[in-house]
């Protein structure tokens, strides 16, 4: 099926959608698709590449793409670019939601909240620490890991004495990041 055509019914399972939905969005020129004498054709192809925009512009996902399951929701909080991007690439099978310090970590958080909170120790302005402090006395429920490059013994046991689900150092290894979110996420 990779370059194969797909009518509306195939598309819509494809893409776990109504089939009034998909032609609706044909029709409207709002997905791409073409027609082959009176019927709608689609190519895979073209409709992952349009699904992979939609991600950049949720506009119509958000209207039309009710159907799915909601992915769970990890808030990053690390003042370095460079890591809330990898993990915003890393964590596909996540709705990742990023914050470049412990206030906007706790705004996102009161909006949000999400299932996991992945914190960073090291910030300018409110430490990890004092993060982790105000996380749990917002909602003791939401697991926070914390991500350190300088993680020692007193900082990781003080993190878990105030209800950290773990401590992992950086670099860490992705495999081992995702099974310690997933278990988080059961907790």
């Amino acid at each position: 099926m990779e370059d194969s055509l797909m009518d509306i019914k195939q598309t819509a399972k494809y893409l776990k959608m109504n089939k009034m939905t998909v032609y609706k969005l044909a029709r409207e020129g709002k997905i791409p698709a073409f027609k082959i004498s009176s019927e709608w054709r689609f190519k895979k192809e073209l409709i992952d590449q349009w699904l992979m925009s939609q991600v950049k512009d949720k506009t119509i996902l958000s209207q039309h793409y009710k159907t799915a399951k909601p992915k769970p929701t990890i808030l990053i909080i690390d003042d370095e670019k460079a890591i809330r991007e990898y993990f915003v690439k890393a964590l596909a099978d996540y709705q990742v939601l990023t914050a470049s310090s412990g206030e906007e970590g706790l705004a996102l958080i009161e909006k949000t909240r999400p299932d996991v909170v992945l914190l960073d120790l090291r910030m300018p302005g409110l430490s990890g620490i004092d993060t982790l402090k105000r996380i749990k006395a917002f909602d003791k429920s939401i697991p926070v890991i914390i991500l350190s490059a300088f993680a020692d013994l007193e900082t990781s046991i003080e993190a878990a004495r105030l209800g950290a689900f773990t401590s992992i150092a950086k670099p860490f290894d992705l495999e081992e990041m995702k099974k310690v979110l997933e278990a988080a996420r059961q907790k």
